[in-house]
């Protein structure tokens, strides 16, 4: 009776901590009493005090150059480590079992493919590398088959780690944007649906043994151990230093490198050739010329291309209602080149599906931007 009552509550604390984390992130709680504000990330995340009568923090205003992008890029900072350590802590208390246990019943109507990917989906949405390598032991288990890893890739690789680039990304831009911060992470998540089911069409014409077999694969990724968490504090440290490694590591060249690239491109007079000439093009989403820039540099690099967004804004090529429109296209498309190695390798996807798989990727940035416009219009 015992054992039953524990399990019942530790069932009850894992449902309890996706429902909050969800809440966390949500803002629901940004304008609510004083005691609920602090369950809000916004508001934990505060802001940084004034230099003088300045009305402008230490990282200044009015330039776009690579010192600029420098510190832009160390004041976002501790929106990742907070963002990281919380999902960390809510990880610690089960909320990601309890995402699984509620997404394997849906995963074959939704996606075509069988529960087992559960945990791999799971994991595929906090870590490209662990969702490769753990769908890549599904097929050498033959517990998904050719035409499930197809279609279970597809959903993968637009979008990749998913939550986690998300979080670590979007401080550089949430301030700007014109809906709440989990909105455009939920349209991803629904959009690489979308997305898998495009490829799930495509396996339905396409029966030919070349889109079943498995290429080969250089290694299984391995999977760096991840420190454990013997508590809730410790979890949040171990969140925040990989978030710090994040931001150091991976961030802030992308920031550096974007504040460089739109400083020569406006320079040189070619920002505003591009908006001249793409102009047409990008109008359909109610968008700037200058906007293709931002997508092509994210489908080289998604960080990247969050940089760009934020580096043209500052120099107001873009708006709040231009960012608030291209951010879920920026992660959707985002890091292609870098992720055909990590995610369609390890999983042993053959090259003749290559070509579909940018491809979705790309449908699902355009139809996301659509969406985007139509919202907001609305």
């Amino acid at each position: 009776m015992t054992d039953k009552k524990n399990y019942n509550l530790k069932s009850s604390v894992k449902y309890l901590a996706l429902l909050l984390i969800i809440l966390f992130f949500s803002g629901v709680f940004q304008n609510g009493p004083e005691f609920l504000r602090a369950f809000d990330y916004n508001t934990l995340l505060g802001k940084f005090g004034t230099i003088g009568d300045t009305n402008s923090n230490f990282v200044g205003k009015g330039d776009i150059s690579v010192r600029q992008g420098f510190l832009f890029a160390l004041s976002i900072i501790p929106g990742i480590m907070l963002a990281l350590g919380a999902v960390s802590v809510a990880a610690y208390f089960g909320a990601l079992d309890a995402a699984r246990v509620l997404l394997t019943p849906l995963l074959k109507p939704l996606l075509g493919i069988r529960g087992q990917s559960g945990l791999a989906l799971i994991g595929s949405l906090q870590s490209s590398d662990a969702g490769a390598a753990m769908t890549r032991e599904l097929c050498d288990k033959d517990l998904i088959t050719p035409k499930e890893r197809n279609i279970f890739t597809a959903f993968q690789f637009s979008s990749a780690s998913s939550i986690t680039v998300y979080l670590s990304a979007i401080p550089a831009v949430s301030s700007y944007l014109e809906v709440p911060l989990l909105m455009p992470l939920m349209l991803i998540i629904v959009i690489k649906v979308f997305g898998a089911n495009l490829m799930r069409v495509l396996m339905h014409f396409r029966k030919q043994e070349k889109y079943l077999l498995s290429a080969d694969s250089l290694s299984l990724a391995k999977v760096k151990e991840e420190p454990v968490d013997r508590s809730a504090t410790q979890a949040f440290i171990n969140g925040a230093r990989r978030a710090f490694n994040i931001g150091i590591m991976h961030l802030m060249p992308n920031i550096v490198m974007a504040y460089l690239i739109t400083e020569m491109l406006s320079l040189c007079g070619a920002l505003d050739l591009i908006g001249s000439v793409c102009a047409p093009v990008m109008g359909i989403f109610s968008l700037p010329g200058e906007a293709l820039t931002v997508l092509i540099t994210a489908w080289m690099s998604g960080l990247g291309g969050v940089a760009v967004a934020a580096s043209l804004y500052s120099h107001g090529s873009l708006s709040a209602h231009d960012l608030t429109i291209l951010i879920p296209a920026v992660f959707l498309m985002g890091g292609q080149l870098q992720y055909m190695g990590r995610i369609l390798a390890v999983i042993g996807i053959p090259s003749v599906l290559y070509k579909y798989l940018f491809s979705i990727s790309i449908v699902n940035a355009f139809i996301s931007m659509l969406i985007m416009r139509m919202y907001l219009h609305n």
